[in-house]
């Protein structure tokens, strides 16, 4: 709770100072509008959280996203039916996590090696395939999905959003198998001597994460109508930062998916003040940098104290 709290507090100032700088920040159309932009992110940090509670990593995830957006793009420029074309998206998507499921599970390489091999390779093909090229010129009803909004204000990728988020903690937490991740992640060797399918566990969590990269994908298409290679370049970044910030240690056993929603709130709002006050990008990949470290520095520190002198919180708590 100490921790969402902070979370609030920064977002709650964060709102404040840039309303002061830039008095349109506050209008509600504004503040809706920028969770359009962070619905992608947002998707994939879900199960970023849940990879990271489980001790893994997934760094290909924004390579995910652009090469299944290739895999729209190019499908339909081959003129086959658009809902086809979003299958084979994430069809696609669920494989290339398989790959990454097949090298870490079953051939036990390291989380942050396979997955840095993958985010180059991936994005290697979809360059490759293109060859620079993007895909414009989708249905204006498939365009609605990135770009429409309910009554006028609402976003339609928002509530998606939150469907997922719910999902995602009821998985976490209300299930056996979200038992099973907290395990996985807290002691691997425990968790098999306990009858915990390790490896099949750790297998479809990087299914699930490649599924949502390119579900990130289909709403990134529909959001720039444009399918391209370059799509959501360095967008890793922000993705493990909303976890970590969110209170999901990179050593495995605990984690929040509310923590990470808070974090996904707090990166959006300053995204959005950045980009009114005119800040560069250089700049604010500098500040969400700065960010992520502080992030893990706080982390590890909270994970060095003394049993005596931190609570000990359920693994079923939020």
């Amino acid at each position: 709770m100490r921790r969402y709290l902070v979370l609030l507090t920064l977002w709650a100032l964060a709102v404040v100072i840039f309303a002061v700088r830039t008095p349109e920040f506050l209008k509600p159309q504004n503040m809706l509008d920028m969770t359009r932009h962070f619905t992608e992110i947002g998707i994939m940090a879900l199960s970023m959280t849940v990879l990271l509670i489980a001790g893994g990593i997934d760094l290909s995830v924004a390579s995910i996203l652009a090469m299944s957006g290739v895999v729209l793009g190019w499908l339909y420029r081959a003129d086959l039916p658009l809902i086809l074309c979003v299958v084979a998206a994430l069809v696609s998507g669920a494989l290339m996590g398989a790959v990454n499921g097949v090298c870490i599970a079953y051939l036990r390489l390291p989380p942050v090696i396979v997955t840095l091999a993958t985010m180059a390779l991936f994005r290697g093909l979809a360059i490759g395939w293109t060859r620079g090229e993007k895909v414009s010129g989708f249905p204006q009803t498939f365009i609605e999905l990135g770009q429409g909004q309910f009554f006028g204000v609402i976003p339609k990728q928002l509530p998606l959003l939150l469907l997922l988020a719910v999902v995602a903690w009821f998985v976490l937490h209300r299930t056996v198998w979200g038992r099973n991740i907290f395990a996985v992640g807290a002691n691997e060797t425990a968790a098999k001597f306990s009858g915990v399918p390790v490896e099949a566990t750790k297998f479809w969590l990087y299914v699930v994460s490649g599924l949502m990269a390119s579900l990130a994908g289909v709403l990134y298409v529909a959001r720039f109508n444009t399918a391209k290679a370059d799509a959501a370049m360095g967008a890793e970044l922000d993705v493990i930062t909303a976890a970590l910030l969110g209170g999901t240690p990179i050593t495995g056993g605990e984690g929040s998916l509310v923590g990470t929603m808070l974090a996904l709130l707090l990166l959006s709002t300053l995204r959005r003040g950045l980009d009114m006050a005119q800040v560069g990008v250089e700049q604010q990949a500098i500040l969400i940098g700065a960010i992520l470290i502080a992030a893990v520095a706080f982390g590890q520190r909270s994970l060095s104290l003394p049993m005596s002198k931190r609570k000990v919180a359920k693994t079923s708590s939020d």
